[in-house]
């Protein structure tokens, strides 16, 4: 482990097609692997069992964003996030989700006046970078 101590999530920034799209309040990345299972009949053992297709999936909860990601949602505008956990996208931990589809945007202004966005896609590769 490079890493000796743990890396303060306050600090994370996340860009969009290279431009920094807001202060990040929650981010996260999934990788989910489908399953392919096939039995023989007679037999309560798989005799295919492999790894199937791949998702990427990607949410970030963001603190006042404009329209740009709403209408990113509604064209279907493709582009890379690069994830940087340590608050610099210069040095390492980097996770970037290539060529992510936004697939939802959610808008919330509550009466504290905290105004606040929410987007959720799903892209075609993760690359992480040495942590």
């Amino acid at each position: 482990m490079t890493n000796t101590l743990p890396i303060i999530g306050r600090l994370a920034i996340i860009q969009m097609g290279g431009t920094t799209i807001g202060y990040a309040t929650g981010i996260t990345t999934d990788i989910t692997v489908d399953k392919v299972q096939e039995y023989q009949l007679g037999s309560d053992k798989p005799a295919i069992l492999a790894s199937g297709n791949k998702h990427f999936k990607i949410g970030a909860d963001m603190m006042y964003i404009d329209n740009t990601y709403a209408s990113a949602v509604l064209v279907g505008t493709a582009a890379d996030f690069i994830i940087a956990p340590a608050g610099t996208t210069s040095g390492n931990p980097k996770i970037t989700v290539k060529n992510v589809i936004l697939d939802a945007f959610q808008f919330k202004a509550d009466q504290k006046g905290i105004v606040s966005a929410k987007i959720t896609g799903e892209g075609n590769d993760w690359q992480a970078s040495t942590w």
